[in-house]
């Protein structure tokens, strides 16, 4: 039996058919089980697994408590300042005495107490659990340092301020960056390495679900009775921008949720320059997903079964895959040639401008270029995947081949031989 003509009797128009299409693929997908189950398992994993992070991470910006056995005003105001010396935060924890002091040592409560030694010995002695070290040694050898350089200028007469201020004049420091520092730079990339996750997400689900889509319509035979009054390309940019509307909505809900629970917990800050790079996440994010969908809409009319679709389906998996791993590992160097000359190569440069944007590697002209190269990209997916559903969406029996279908070529449908004799 030949290949039966995809003309069709269209009687809606393209708006009309591309809507209902469209509105069919989301009412349908969205109310099935598997569907909500699956997105609320991802949103408690992504909203659970922030709230855990800061639980683990929140530790860092809590102050140093070092605690001062008795009254000794000095010695406090010297470690807070040797704390801001250093950087750190830091708390000093008056205590009445030794037992006390041990009290709160070994409760954790703080990290070290310091105390006036006995007479003879060292001026100080300090007490800790598990020894001095690390943060709260640089401040208290710092303070004791500093404390002790104020009592022996106050004993020679010697104004401790005056002295400071010539110090610090005599030390000043100019440092000159060959690199300036990029503000909110980690914040930016940050978002755009999540829009790379999200991205490869929306491949693999919406495109998985736009060639099976088309496959189960085909097996069914329901494909023929839609074919009566929807032309070929009105059905696939119908499933297509359906199922990519799905896709959308899970993106923002999901990276909603996420965003917003990072900012609630501290995990991540969002100024107003990170929030920016949402828009380049977005533009990036529709692209990349368009480019693929649209070839995982023709994969979906080369083959008869669902089994079939895995083979004919390879070379996009592993060429998303390939864009995955391109913004993973190009996160790195992101200033190197190889990873510039890429960015301007479709699919790929989806998921490297968005980070070479976030880290400042990038120009208007390379931007407005690359989008310029990745939407010529987009038409011709578009030309390629509406040539092969139109001409395989009724053909039934063998799958059919890439080079095959581009060609055009009619070849018969398998039937059963008649038996002879």
């Amino acid at each position: 039996m030949s290949t039966p003509k995809t003309t069709g009797g269209a009687t809606l128009g393209p708006t009309r058919a591309i809507s209902l299409i469209a509105r069919r693929e989301i009412t349908t997908r969205v109310r099935t089980r598997s569907f909500l189950i699956t997105n609320a398992l991802m949103l408690v994993l992504i909203i659970g697994g922030l709230i855990v992070a800061s639980i683990f991470t929140g530790g860092d910006d809590k102050p140093e408590k070092i605690g001062v056995v008795g009254t000794n005003a000095a010695l406090s105001q010297s470690i807070t300042q040797a704390g801001t010396l250093s950087g750190t935060s830091v708390e000093v924890v008056p205590l009445a005495d030794a037992a006390t002091a041990r009290t709160q040592v070994d409760a954790g409560d703080v990290s070290v107490a310091l105390g006036t030694g006995a007479p003879g010995g060292p001026a100080y002695t300090a007490i800790t659990k598990d020894g001095l070290s690390g943060t709260s040694e640089t401040i208290v050898r710092t303070a004791l340092a500093q404390l002790a350089q104020r009592e022996a200028l106050a004993r020679s007469n010697i104004d401790p301020a005056s002295f400071a201020k010539q110090q610090q004049t005599a030390s000043a420091l100019e440092v000159t960056q060959t690199k300036p520092d990029k503000p909110d730079e980690g914040q930016r990339l940050a978002i755009a390495y999540v829009g790379v996750i999200l991205l490869l997400f929306a491949i693999m689900t919406g495109g998985g679900m736009v060639s099976a889509g088309v496959v189960e319509e085909k097996t069914s035979r329901v494909v023929e009775l839609l074919l009566a009054t929807i032309r070929p390309l009105h059905l696939l940019w119908g499933k297509i921008l359906g199922i990519g509307a799905i896709t959308f909505a899970q993106l923002v809900v999901l990276g909603g949720a996420g965003l917003i629970t990072a900012s609630v917990t501290g995990v991540l800050t969002v100024p107003s320059a990170a929030i920016s790079m949402l828009g380049a996440v977005v533009v990036w994010f529709l692209l990349g997903f368009l480019f693929f969908a649209i070839l995982y809409a023709a994969t979906g009319a080369m083959v008869s079964r669902q089994e079939e679709l895995g083979s004919t389906a390879a070379p996009l998996t592993i060429l998303s895959i390939g864009v995955l791993y391109a913004g993973i590992f190009g996160i790195n160097s992101l200033d190197s040639t190889f990873i510039k000359a890429l960015s301007w190569i479709p699919p790929f440069s989806a998921s490297l401008m968005p980070m070479r944007i976030a880290a400042g590697e990038t120009n208007t002209v390379q931007v407005v270029g690359t989008i310029v190269i990745m939407i010529a990209a987009c038409l011709v997916a578009v030309w390629v995947a509406s040539r092969v559903y139109q001409r395989s969406i009724l053909r039934t029996g063998s799958k059919v081949s890439w080079s095959e279908a581009l060609r055009g070529s009619r070849t018969t449908e398998k039937s059963t031989p008649t038996p002879v004799g």
